[in-house]
């Protein structure tokens, strides 16, 4: 009898051990495959210019964090229309560093008087490659 106790007492041993150690390489595993890659976060996706007269020019700044493991790089950043303008570097944002994107807008046209809203397109190696940025004004006479 006390070698049957004996034997229960050891397997549930050595399958507690062997619970703990797949639990710990499966965390192991976890962690190793996940790749490291650049991920860009700004620190707001909207911008508003408010009022604007037509003919005047208005800048803002999107900035923005490299919160991965990798150099982030931005490889195109446009804008959907002639109106604006933006201005950015292509130089490697490292992690943990912040850059910029400058946006310029310039409604010249009486077309272009009311409340505008504008696509800024964002392309880069981060793990979400493509970000969308919003420019908002609202376009008076002068």
């Amino acid at each position: 009898m006390k070698r049957i106790c004996a034997l229960i007492v050891l397997a549930f041993a050595v399958s507690f051990c062997t619970a703990q150690n797949s639990k710990q390489n499966s965390k192991t595993q976890a962690a190793s495959s996940t790749p490291a890659v650049a991920e860009i976060q700004f620190d707001k996706n909207v911008c508003d210019l408010g009022t604007v007269k037509l003919n005047q020019v208005a800048t803002d700044t999107f900035t923005f964090t490299n919160v991965g493991k990798k150099p982030l790089v931005l490889y195109n950043v446009t804008a959907a229309c002639n109106c604006t303008k933006v201005e950015y570097s292509t130089a490697p944002v490292m992690p943990g560093k912040t850059g910029t994107i400058k946006v310029i807008f310039k409604a010249d046209k009486p077309d272009d008087v009311g409340a505008r809203t504008k696509r800024i397109t964002v392309d880069s190696n981060a793990k979400s490659d493509r970000v969308i940025l919003t420019l908002k004004a609202n376009v008076v006479m002068d």
